[in-house]
């Protein structure tokens, strides 16, 4: 048996095993051909569509194309004309609502103006009806005293002008403020009035007459005057008393001479209130006699007749201050500001 080369067979052994790759790069070698063939296939055909795909260049399509752009540059201008009218309309109606906020403020300003005169004439208002108050209020005073003698009721109205003056803050009313508070002081240091003491004599002396001894035949002589029971029996039987002219002897004429009495306190009133010294004195003159003739002279009688003599050497007017200052100086003063 012939001997076995081992080596040749190892070189066998290992070339056996590199058939495998060879084939399968061949495989793939022929994959990659039919790959790339594919592709410029591809690529070939549509390189060749392309022309066909392309945009129309034909005069037909560009003048359709150009209809479309003027078409559309129309709108846009007919959508631009629009918003400019509308714009023009939006400054239109800016302006009018400007002039309407302008005009609204100018009426706003004169409805102001109008607000102030309305209430400068109503302050002015209030203050000329006060003052027409103060000026009411000073002449019913100066009347009062002056007319009426009546110096609670003048002090009175004089104190009220003073109060409804007493809001008026103005500088040009402090003088005529202070001459009202001057005539008022003037008013509460004034004397009574004397027909109020007079009043009072004539109605003590008529409360006093029925206490007076008649003199009338027959009345008894007063107390203390007999100082025996046989000179009051004489008295009475026999009654001794000067003739004379003024003697009232019968009771008719005592009647009379009452009544005549009383007229005299009447007539002395009138005089009073009248303020008429003349007639007053010669009241109190017949007054006086009529006593001496109708009552007996005793103490009581001698003290009337004293204070009606008292009385008759006093005047009925009283002494009045200077009144009237205020309400002159009121006049000049609403007469200098054209007040009506």
């Amino acid at each position: 048996m012939p001997p076995v080369d081992t080596e040749q067979d190892e070189t066998v052994i290992s070339r056996s095993p590199g058939r495998g790759p060879g084939l399968f790069g061949w495989l793939l070698g022929a994959l990659v051909l039919v790959a790339v063939g594919a592709g410029g296939a591809w690529w070939w055909s549509q390189r060749g569509a392309t022309p066909a795909d392309g945009p129309d260049l034909s005069p037909e399509a560009l003048d359709a194309r150009l209809l479309e752009a003027e078409q559309a540059v129309a709108s846009l201008r007919r959508n631009q004309q629009g918003i400019e009218q509308r714009v023009v309309d939006t400054q239109a109606r800016t302006g009018l609502l400007r002039e309407e906020v302008l005009g609204v403020g100018q009426r706003a300003a004169i409805l102001e103006e109008n607000l102030r005169e309305l209430s400068t004439q109503a302050a002015e208002g209030a203050q000329a009806l006060r003052l027409d108050e103060v000026e009411l209020l000073l002449g019913l005073a100066q009347a009062r005293l002056v007319v009426a003698g009546d110096k609670e009721g003048a002090i009175r109205a004089t104190a009220l002008a003073q109060q409804a003056l007493a809001p008026l803050t103005d500088p040009q009313f402090i003088s005529l403020r202070q001459t009202i508070a001057q005539e008022l002081a003037a008013l509460r240091a004034l004397p009574d009035d004397p027909r109020a003491l007079a009043a009072g004599e004539l109605d003590a002396l008529e409360t006093t007459l029925p206490r007076l001894t008649s003199r009338a035949p027959g009345t008894p002589p007063a107390a203390g005057e007999g100082s025996s029971g046989w000179r009051r029996v004489l008295d009475a039987v026999v009654q001794v008393r000067p003739s004379s002219s003024q003697d009232l002897i019968s009771p008719a004429d005592r009647a009379t001479g009452e009544a005549t009495l009383a007229l005299e306190l009447a007539l002395a009133r009138t005089a009073m209130e009248r303020r008429d010294d003349p007639s007053f004195q010669a009241s109190l003159v017949r007054i006086d006699q009529w006593l001496q003739r109708l009552y007996a002279d005793d103490a009581l009688l001698r003290e009337r007749r004293e204070r009606l003599s008292a009385l008759s050497g006093q005047s009925l007017a009283p002494a009045l201050p200077d009144q009237g200052a205020a309400l002159q100086q009121l006049r000049d003063l609403r007469r200098g500001r054209g007040a009506p």
